[in-house]
């Protein structure tokens, strides 16, 4: 029974780093999930102003440009709803109309840089390198047909 002292206190010395990690690594991944659910919102209402728009009020050849307008300023007003940490990073924001077999696209994006502006701080271990790993860059895109 001697030889056991303190292998108890030796194994929560290795193991508590380890817990503590994954424990910041799920919050952290929670955070860019968050986040990803946060874009995919914003660009999915505006690709939904396509639905709410009065065809009747337009001429055919007009219709895709006022889409596109009131896409943009969907995009441009939810996007501005949601957090500073979130839009920091902002590469691009747009929506754009696209015609495939004669049927029109309108497509919104966003796209937000991870390593210039990261949504949550990293821990750096030196070799081993960035911990929790993180995307490069996070995109949402939405598209609707008219």
């Amino acid at each position: 029974m001697q030889t056991q002292r303190g292998a108890i206190a030796l194994e929560f010395l290795f193991l508590f780093p380890m817990v503590i990690a994954m424990l910041y690594a799920a919050t952290t991944y929670g955070v860019l999930f968050f986040g990803k659910y946060q874009m995919q919102n914003a660009v999915e209402q505006a690709a939904a102003t396509a639905l709410r728009l009065d065809r009747n009020r337009f001429a055919a050849d007009e219709l895709a440009g006022q889409i596109l307008v009131a896409a943009n300023a969907a995009l441009q007003q939810s996007w501005a709803n949601t957090p500073a940490r979130l839009r920091a990073g902002t590469e691009s924001l747009s929506c754009e109309v696209n015609e495939n077999g004669g049927i029109s696209f309108l497509r919104c994006a966003v796209t937000r840089d991870n390593q210039q502006a990261p949504m949550v701080p990293q821990m750096n271990f030196g070799f081993l390198g960035a911990f929790p790993p993180m995307p490069d860059s996070m995109r949402a895109e939405a598209s609707m047909a008219f």
